[in-house]
């Protein structure tokens, strides 16, 4: 099994400030980091900011400095922190990210940063996950606006195949194929479980009714663009997703939560919406948010095939084709909905990405197929 997270530490001793401070200061304070690293020989004596990105949670790019590190010490020169320093995000903080990285992420066949900290502050509920600075080391991070060719779709199908099929439970909540001997699948469907159901429940119909109706997805058509059908499109996949295989889903996948590695394949990131759920979540949602309309058209079918062809190869007997389409067809309104219910992110991100999703939704005709 190859895996980016070999260096992914539990952290079990006492940190000054706590496992996860959400001060930021403290996060970068020598004494902090010396004692998160918790190396012998590794010193911290100060930190260097290279980067600040602002979203919902802040990430953090810095270098340390250290007092003569002493030879065979394994000290790190350049880290990312993320948290949720900003004081007026404190309350958007989940463990859901952290979790993952600590009970996860180091026994799954999938690209993720090297993970060197994740912890969550049982008082505060602040999580707090500090990784490798994968630019320093040749990676690009992408924009969530930035087309994706179905060749780089392709590559990013392989990811989720392996993550599905490493965690793949039979219909029922059966034990499914043993792909990955690693990976609790029992711990990792208590952490992460279904989620559409509660998703639903985050707004209601009136509320959405106005974010749909404010120019975020202007391209289709009245039926397609109403609060209640959408709503009731999620509840229907919730209760679909009962009699099918399930397996861990990212649950986010456009461009802006995937990174190029310096060899040109691709590793994911953001992990905060992750849970257990059909394959056809991540497929959809992901083509359909990466690919330009007209290219999806083209290519849609050829990496749906694609994608079963990769599952196979990883042990997990695919549903057959037809109804593998029309799971991917049926999926299509979770990316809409997440896109609809969203406004803490920059609006022309929305409008580009629920802008896609909502198109791909009505020409599918996934409302119908629904049945709502």
């Amino acid at each position: 099994m190859t895996t980016d997270n070999a260096l992914t530490i539990a952290g079990g001793h006492a940190l000054p400030g706590g496992p996860a401070p959400r001060d930021e200061t403290t996060v970068l304070s020598p004494e902090w980091l010396t004692a998160m690293l918790d190396r012998p020989g590794a010193v911290v004596t100060g930190t260097e900011v290279t980067q600040r990105l602002e979203t919902v949670a802040t990430k953090v790019r810095f270098r340390l400095h250290y007092a003569d590190p002493q030879p065979g010490v394994n000290a790190p020169t350049d880290l990312c922190a993320k948290g949720y320093f900003n004081p007026a995000m404190h309350g958007r903080s989940s463990s859901t990210e952290a979790d993952f990285y600590r009970q996860l992420a180091p026994v799954l066949p999938v690209h993720t940063p090297p993970c060197l900290h994740a912890a969550v502050d049982s008082e505060t509920g602040h999580a707090l996950i500090i990784m490798t600075d994968l630019v320093e080391a040749g990676a690009t991070f992408l924009d969530p606006t930035v087309d994706y060719s179905a060749d780089q779709a392709a590559a990013t199908l392989d990811q989720l195949a392996a993550l599905h099929a490493a965690t793949w439970t039979a219909a029922g909540g059966g034990a499914g194929t043993d792909t990955a001997p690693g990976v609790d699948k029992a711990v990792a469907a208590t952490l992460f479980p279904p989620r559409l159901a509660t998703l639903a429940g985050l707004m209601n119909a009136d509320y959405l009714q106005g974010q749909l109706d404010d120019g975020r997805a202007p391209d289709v058509d009245d039926s397609t663009r109403r609060a209640d059908r959408l709503i009731a499109a999620m509840h229907a996949l919730a209760r679909v997703g009962v009699d099918q295989p399930r397996c861990l889903v990212h649950g986010d996948l456009h461009t802006g939560n995937v990174y190029r590695l310096a060899d040109g394949s691709p590793g994911l990131i953001d992990w905060q919406v992750v849970q257990y759920g059909v394959w056809a979540l991540d497929v959809s949602y992901h083509l359909a948010a990466v690919l330009d309309p007209d290219e999806r058209g083209r290519a849609e079918r050829g990496l749906l095939d694609h994608y079963l062809d990769r599952l196979a190869t990883r042990g997990v007997t695919p549903p057959p084709r037809d109804d593998a389409w029309c799971a991917y067809r049926a999926h299509l309104p979770y990316g809409y909905y997440l896109w609809s219910i969203t406004r803490a992110v920059d609006r022309p991100i929305i409008e580009h990405l629920t802008g896609r999703l909502s198109l791909a939704a009505a020409q599918h005709a996934s409302l119908d197929l629904l049945g709502v």
